[in-house]
């Protein structure tokens, strides 16, 4: 049997969705990855802006791949947080590591920009992974538009090979100039199984979780699962419940998660009166599946969402979803009308048009739930290897 690829993977810190694709990549006997870390945040304490706490994931993040973390060199003005900060021990190894290719996730760090460089002088085969798409521009201030333009156009066409994670990120590639012939997609997931598993609770199970944390028994439950914060738009979907609430009175809204729009909910559910309104605050992955079991329906108002992979979490669970149309991830996991609604961002009235729409009819809840996981059920990891694989191949031939 011929040597396996060996292929470098350079990442900020580690990732929970990351980890287990590590994790199944480690089990291909023909790939043998090597995963560098710039930092130990998420295995140690560190403060999330998004949820504004102090947070460390409690799923594993190290275990069963090979991974080295990178010494790192940092300059703080006054000793202060932050500052600029780089790890140049990046450049041996990829000089003695005989790598067939190295895998950069973005480009907004020194180091990674580093490697980037390095991989070019070394003549080893670069790959790309991100999350951007077209839609975010309206987002960006006119001048970083004007600026993104001719840059990247000339930028991605230093790799060998991007690996679109879906649909609206491989327009955004090709968009810059990109042949179709160096995009090999490896999708956006996350760990199908685990989420699947643990969201399968039997009738009464899932009662039990709800009594746990406090919500209604038989009411129908509306679920909002991000950081709290103004891109997310959980405000919008506030105002939408209280239009449902005077026609639907057995309906309830849960929020997981914590973040700066928080007191501005509460503030709104204090003065407007509304009913049955549960924040939950942050929780970690293990707690997630049985609560998104214990909810009916989920809904993501985003706006400037670069994928959103709580929407493949809770399809893992068997919701129907409604979206805004701008989230990344809607283009190939939310097809309206059969697992969920879309609309667009900011418009309150379609929205709650498509909340009385699921709340009200029991069936079409049931068959759009079974449509979710029929759907994510063929966007895994196993995709994921697919493409790294053809990639790896293609810099072979």
């Amino acid at each position: 049997m011929p040597h396996p690829y060996r292929i470098a993977i350079l990442n900020s810190h580690p990732v929970q969705y990351f980890a287990p694709l590590y994790r199944r990549l480690e089990q291909e006997p023909d790939i043998d990855p090597v995963v560098y870390y710039c930092s130990r945040k998420g295995v140690e304490d560190y403060v999330d802006p998004g949820f504004g706490k102090e947070i460390r994931w409690d799923v594993p993040l190290l275990e069963d791949y090979e991974h080295r973390f990178l010494p790192e060199w940092q300059w703080r003005k006054g000793g202060k947080p932050g500052g600029f900060s780089v790890n140049p021990s990046i450049v041996r190894e990829l000089r003695v590591g005989c790598y067939d290719a190295l895998w950069v996730h973005g480009y907004n760090s020194a180091t990674h920009l580093l490697a980037i460089a390095s991989t070019k002088l070394m003549g080893i085969p670069l790959f790309i992974r991100g999350e951007t798409h077209l839609l975010l521009h309206q987002y960006r201030p006119f001048m970083k538009r004007l600026i993104r333009e001719p840059f990247f156009h000339v930028f991605y066409h230093l790799f060998d090979a991007c690996l679109p994670i879906g649909t609206r990120n491989s327009e955004f590639y090709q968009h810059y100039g990109v042949d179709k012939s160096r995009l090999f997609p490896v999708p956006y997931t996350v760990n199908n199984e685990f989420f699947t598993y643990n969201s399968n609770l039997s009738r009464s199970q899932r009662t039990e979780v709800r009594k746990q944390l406090g919500l209604p028994v038989e009411k129908s439950l509306v679920l909002f699962a991000s950081k709290l914060t103004p891109r997310k738009r959980p405000i919008d979907l506030l105002c939408a419940y209280e239009q449902v609430k005077f026609t639907e009175s057995n309906v309830g809204l849960v929020y997981i998660g914590s973040g700066s729009e928080e007191a501005i909910l509460r503030q709104y559910v204090q003065d407007h009166a509304l009913q049955d309104v549960f924040f939950l605050g942050f929780r970690n992955q293990s707690e997630l599946p049985a609560i998104y079991a214990a909810a009916d329906v989920f809904v993501l108002p985003s706006e400037n969402e670069p994928w959103g992979l709580v929407v493949n979490e809770v399809m893992c669970a068997g919701l129907p979803v409604i979206a805004t149309e701008e989230i990344g991830s809607v283009a190939d996991l939310v097809t309206h009308g059969r697992n969920g609604f879309l609309y667009q961002a900011g418009d309150i009235k379609a929205l709650t048009n498509h909340l009385q729409t699921v709340i009200q009819d029991d069936e079409l809840r049931q068959k759009m739930g079974k449509a979710s996981l029929d759907r994510i059920s063929q966007w895994s990891y196993e995709e994921c290897v697919s493409g790294i694989r053809s990639a790896l191949q293609s810099m072979a031939k």
